[in-house]
């Protein structure tokens, strides 16, 4: 039995191809957010966060960790996989360039999930669908570490473009689960609940039963990725598990006490996640009102809920066991809950012609309105976002190109760091100094700076009034010695 089509032949579902039509729309929509959003400014001059750089950077490159580090504090085998075949070949922006492909066709994967779902709105309702599940304000977050992440857009893409052929059997689409969720968890794990929501969108208003079971089966996936990576952990390196970075605060649940302190971690990480979003929120929780009030809806908005209950389940689970939280940007399943409830109050909507707008039903009207807020606000919460970021990366690469500048006939400078000690030791600290360590190494053709040491500091912090650039001359004669100074960490940190 299937419930993923209108029609099915021979016990197969077939499903709606696209027309022509709605195939130019996807694509259209999906440029025009890039543009809109300011993606392509990060695709074309990115942004690197410092971590990075390890899935940039040739094996043994001074100054960054090898991917065998992430391997074995979060079981990256995939994205160490990719790094060796293609990040370490490449540069920052083929990086950015492949990460934006991956996310273009993610992107027109969900849509084409909500589609062949019977989410089929009229072209103008459908675009604002189109731009609202492309701007998500969690996703953007995500868009500075493309050497790393470039690998789990095209697994989370690749799954998405498959689902609709492998939901056809229960074979294929339990094949489908564990597969797709193993290869989450080697990339990078949140992207594995997007898969999960996505498979219920498009089994509709299958049996309870069946639903219960694809789940449990997504679980059985988690756990089956989790053990490759300690397996693979063990084999390589000798130790059986992961070893978590020390920043991740790991807490094991052993006594009351840690149960009360991990409990308070989650419900702060829950509390500070959606009111940074609280506005996604509001309009998730209109759409769920208004959605349950629908007899035809409501079933399909019940195993939605059900998907992200069993995604904050597992969540609050991990905490709660380990005290190791999830980061705002990994919960990439918070702006589908505000996008999927308002698309579902658009089943059936699609008329073979245009009504006249007094004529239209309020849960049109409204889910339209819904969608154009969600739309319009990821969209400003891309730019200001991307605009932030993009403006730090031309001060630190205008302070880089000062620094390495010498004349045709004269040695390349020595470049030292010079950063405020009470900044130095903070994350923040930590974050930009590195950043402004390999924006010198790009301008210095692979040539890291170093630290100062004694009186280039003291010269340093007594010259830090006259600009970020201070040339000391201080070793091998005038202009050799150059110093820089780690600008204020920026407000967006």
């Amino acid at each position: 039995m299937t419930t993923l089509a209108p029609t099915a032949t021979a016990g197969r579902t077939r499903l709606r191809t696209p027309t022509p039509e709605r195939r130019i729309l996807v694509l259209g929509v999906i440029a025009a957010a890039f543009l809109l959003t300011q993606g392509v400014a990060q695709a074309v001059t990115p942004f690197i966060r410092q971590d990075d750089w390890p899935f940039l950077l040739p094996a043994g490159t001074r100054g960054v960790l090898p991917t065998s580090y992430y391997n074995l504090s979060e079981g990256r085998w995939l994205n160490s996989a990719w790094w060796a075949v293609v990040g370490q070949h490449g540069t920052a922006t083929t990086a950015a360039l492949s990460y934006a492909v991956g996310y273009a066709a993610l992107v027109a994967g969900m849509w084409r999930v909500c589609h062949r779902a019977g989410i089929r709105p009229r072209p103008a309702v459908d675009a604002l669908l189109g731009i609202a599940l492309f701007a998500s304000c969690v996703w953007v977050q995500l868009l500075y570490w493309p050497g790393t992440l470039t690998p789990s857009v095209f697994v989370a893409a690749g799954a998405l473009w498959l689902l609709p052929w492998a939901a056809r059997t229960p074979m294929r689409l339990g094949l489908w689960l564990v597969l797709g969720e193993i290869a989450a968890v080697l990339t990078y794990p949140p992207i594995g609940v997007v898969l999960l929501v996505f498979a219920v969108v498009l089994l509709r208003d299958a049996p309870w039963r069946r639903l219960l079971r694809m789940a449990a089966v997504w679980v059985a996936g988690f756990a089956l990725g989790v053990g490759v990576a300690y397996t693979l952990n063990w084999i390589v390196y000798g130790h059986f598990g992961i070893q978590l970075a020390g920043w991740r605060r790991f807490n094991p649940l052993t006594s009351l006490d840690a149960l009360g302190v991990n409990a308070g971690r989650w419900f702060e990480t829950a509390g500070s996640l959606w009111a940074a979003q609280w506005w996604a929120l509001l309009v998730g929780l209109v759409g769920i009102v208004l959605g349950w009030r629908d007899p035809t809806v409501r079933p399909r908005l019940q195993r939605l809920l059900l998907a992200f209950a069993i995604a904050y389940a597992l969540d609050g689970a991990q905490t709660l066991a380990t005290g190791v939280v999830t980061e705002a940007r990994g919960q990439l399943w918070t702006w589908l809950f505000a996008v999927l409830p308002v698309a579902l109050l658009l089943i059936g909507r699609r008329r073979p012609a245009p009504i006249p707008t007094d004529h239209k039903p309020p849960v049109d009207r409204i889910a339209t309105v819904l969608l154009a807020v969600l739309a319009l606000g990821g969209v400003l919460a891309w730019r200001a976002d991307i605009g932030e970021h993009q403006a730090t990366r031309m001060q630190y690469a205008a302070i880089a190109a000062t620094a390495a500048e010498h004349g045709p006939r004269t040695a390349t400078p020595t470049v030292v760091v010079y950063q405020d000690p009470a900044l130095r030791y903070t994350r923040e600290g930590r974050i930009m100094a590195s950043t402004l360590f390999m924006a010198v190494h790009q301008e210095l053709d692979g040539v890291l700076p170093r630290w100062c040491i004694g009186v280039e500091c003291r010269q340093l912090a007594q010259r830090a009034g006259s600009g970020p650039v201070i040339r000391l001359g201080s070793v091998g004669g005038p202009d050799r010695v150059v110093g820089v100074i780690v600008p204020t960490p920026p407000s967006w940190l």
